[in-house]
């Protein structure tokens, strides 16, 4: 096993200073000097190896994100809308991101073909659940207010309010027109 670089033993503060200047595109010399001014004791080709093994992950994070798209694009639209799809779009990515940044100390290391079957039907398993729910949700409503217009009508029209009253009610507070 390899030993852990100077790079991943800096102090978190450190490693957040670190990745804020990455990410802005300062130069590795100004940010060794940097980092060498606050203390570290690291080196222009420790950054540069570091870099490059961020850059690799940062890349197959991306891929992450694109290979989510294309699962939900393969699920079809229905997976993806709502809370609920909104919900399993962020669970994906984060599985994938997870899956990938885990892989941070061995960059080279590629993702197994079986695990992304495994989290590809996963995903589509917790899709087709939620839509089989959201369809569920959406009969009970349907009963209920097919059973709350048959109740309001039969309340109705034993308190003898003409058809007229009764359509009206059923239109204007239920919602439902005449048919």
């Amino acid at each position: 096993m390899t030993r852990t670089s100077k790079i991943r033993r800096l102090p978190p503060e450190l490693r957040e200073q670190l990745h804020s200047m990455l990410d802005a595109g300062v130069p590795l010399e100004k940010i060794t000097a940097h980092l060498t001014s606050l203390g570290a004791d690291v080196s222009r080709s420790g950054l540069g190896r570091y870099k490059q093994q961020v850059d690799k992950v940062a890349a197959r994070m991306r891929e992450s994100r694109q290979m989510a798209e294309v699962l939900m694009d393969r699920m079809g639209a229905d997976a993806a809308t709502g809370k609920g799809g909104a919900a399993l779009i962020q669970m994906l990515t984060t599985l994938t991101t997870d899956y990938m940044v885990r892989r941070i100390d061995n960059p080279d290391t590629e993702m197994e073909v079986d695990d992304l079957r495994a989290l590809s039907r996963a995903i589509k398993e917790r899709a087709q659940a939620a839509r089989a729910t959201q369809d569920y949700d959406v009969k009970l409503r349907e009963q209920i207010k097919l059973e709350t217009v048959q109740v309001v009508e039969s309340s109705a029209r034993e308190a003898g309010l003409s058809a007229a009253t009764i359509n009206a009610i059923k239109s204007k507070i239920l919602g439902v027109s005449n048919g």
